[in-house]
């Protein structure tokens, strides 16, 4: 069977924005693997009903199923492991050492890329989706989404979670090292979440080509031919 990636459409099917999504895609491309990707809405989950997951990404392919971004990279170094650019993951020091990078980026930088975007976010969401995903975050943060989204408060949020990985990335290209794998990709998606659903650049209104998170984000969007700079932003489509 061709494999399938489920992955979350916004207004516009050319719209792909989901973080978690994109560390899927990321890590198909980095095996060399083609995928069908079929979209879902947040408020529309029938064409997953076939499995157990609430969310998406889900992986399908002839071994079977994966139903999250970062069982999709093991299930994908369990099946294919030496497709492509090799091993994502590694071995088990490797894996341990990478779910400290998974907290990071879900715990500390997340909430930073969401109130730099959170408005335009929902602009770019389905208009079906966009009552039920509004008030379910407000309901979560305690706030309207108009306070919420604070480009300044954001940026201060992001700078300081971007220092470490300043530190690391001002000795190696990338995270894992010379070549990109799980680490970058985990980080990346929330580069790229917010870079296709906003103009607004967490780095400030003028970025320094000299900072090493800078070039890396230049690095990641140059990867794979290209990916993620061709993405469909919102920005390029008439609301």
């Amino acid at each position: 069977m061709t494999p399938v990636l489920y992955e979350l459409r916004g207004r516009d099917d050319r719209l792909r924005f989901s973080p978690f999504c994109w560390r899927a895609r990321f890590a198909l491309a980095h095996k060399g693997l083609e995928a069908e990707l079929s979209p879902v809405l947040f408020t529309d989950k029938s064409p997953i009903e076939f499995c157990d997951a609430f969310s998406v990404p889900v992986f399908k392919d002839d071994f079977g199923l994966a139903t999250d971004s970062y069982d999709i990279f093991k299930h994908l170094d369990k099946h294919y492991p030496e497709a492509g650019m090799g091993p994502l993951i590694g071995d088990s020091l490797a894996e341990s050492r990478l779910n400290f990078v998974k907290a990071y980026a879900e715990q500390v930088m997340a909430i930073g890329f969401f109130r730099l975007v959170a408005l335009d976010l929902v602009k770019a969401i389905h208009p079906d989706d966009r009552e039920y995903f509004q008030s379910a975050r407000e309901a979560r943060f305690g706030m309207s989404f108009e306070v919420f989204n604070n480009v300044e408060i954001a940026r201060g949020i992001l700078d300081s979670a971007f220092k470490p990985l300043r530190g690391v990335l001002g000795n190696q290209p990338f995270l894992d090292g010379d070549a990109p794998a799980a680490a970058d990709y985990l980080v990346f998606g929330f580069f790229i979440w917010a870079r296709i659903v906003s103009d607004t650049s967490p780095f400030g209104d003028e970025e320094d080509a000299a900072d090493p998170m800078v070039q890396w984000r230049e690095r990641m969007l140059d990867l794979h031919d290209g990916m993620a700079r061709n993405a469909t932003r919102a920005s390029d489509i008439p609301e």
